[in-house]
């Protein structure tokens, strides 16, 4: 019952929240630390009546306050006081740690999908049309994906079966998959083959995959799933640093049934500038990114099709 273990839980979760998140989390916790003080501070005195006062005085002294308050000189009051005055030196310190901590991570998403993708054909072969952007001002190097299958067969969950259930092919991609120097905030794109290993979504529902070993036969009605994992991957120079991202597309629920709205690019060499028009689908819109990026998304989607007109 002991395992598994979870590592890294708290640098995971600076990494991969904002600034503004990490700000509101850190005023919480405060805030319920100085709420759980004050209630064992005046049931130690005695004195509930004033759980009020000594929670302001504690949330104060928390964020650097000077205390202008006291306890009576008697040994356990004083450990209290040397305990609150203990946490008023780290409060801050940690909190200046987070900030410092997240300006020397590298920001995830980078690059930013589409939230679905979709069917091509072309000389009697099919593909999955992957299209993404990337998103940050810092210049990529040596942009390259790749591509992995996850699979899930519910009827080999138990160990008798013979079979482990679950399964990672890799899908070999094309030339078009690297990009030496990526253009930034422009719409790009690349392709999955179907062919090797060969991917069907028949009329049923059901997701056929044939490689060479075997043929796997998938039914998510019965809680198969199949997974396609992008694997992104690159050098940032300005940083001195790599980075790694991962996306991955559910089949065939991230699968457009129609074709996606084209997107019109445009170069005005007047101003050194790339021109997009009809940004749709892209990841930043969903409503988990919260209500300002949501916000901040729609109207730089306007904007861009503004000026594209």
């Amino acid at each position: 019952m002991i395992h598994p273990r979870k590592n890294f839980k708290i640098r995971q979760y600076i990494a991969s929240h904002s600034i503004l998140r990490l700000t509101f989390d850190f005023v919480v916790v405060n805030a319920v630390l100085a709420l759980l003080l004050a209630f064992m501070i005046g049931w130690v005195v005695g004195d509930a009546r004033n759980t009020v006062t000594y929670f302001y005085h504690i949330y104060t002294e928390l964020f650097g306050k000077e205390p202008r308050w006291s306890l009576p000189d008697q040994f356990m009051y004083q450990n209290i006081r040397a305990f609150l005055a203990t946490l008023s030196l780290l409060s801050p310190s940690i909190f200046l740690g987070i900030i410092i901590y997240k300006f020397f991570v590298l920001s995830r998403d980078n690059i930013v999908f589409r939230s679905k993708t979709e069917w091509s054909a072309e000389e009697g072969e099919t593909f999955l049309d992957i299209h993404f952007y990337i998103a940050s001002s810092l210049r990529l190097y040596n942009l390259r994906f790749d591509c992995f299958l996850r699979t899930y067969e519910t009827a080999y969950e138990v160990e008798a079966s013979g079979r482990y259930p679950m399964n990672t092919i890799p899908v070999p991609l094309r030339a078009d998959s690297f990009y030496p120097l990526p253009y930034n905030y422009v719409p790009s794109r690349f392709r999955v083959p179907m062919s090797s290993p060969h991917i069907q979504v028949d009329s049923e529902g059901l997701v056929r995959i044939r490689t060479a070993e075997r043929e796997i036969v998938l039914n998510p009605a019965q809680g198969d799933f199949c997974e396609l994992y992008i694997i992104a991957r690159g050098h940032v120079p300005e940083l001195q640093a790599r980075f790694n991202e991962v996306k991955k597309y559910r089949i065939p629920e991230d699968i457009s049934a129609q074709p996606l709205p084209a997107m019109h690019t445009r170069f005005v060499r007047s101003q050194s500038k790339f021109f997009v028009e009809n940004w749709q689908d892209f990841e930043p819109q969903r409503k988990r990114r919260g209500f300002f990026k949501q916000w901040r998304s729609r109207a730089r989607n306007w904007l861009y099709t503004k000026q594209a007109k």
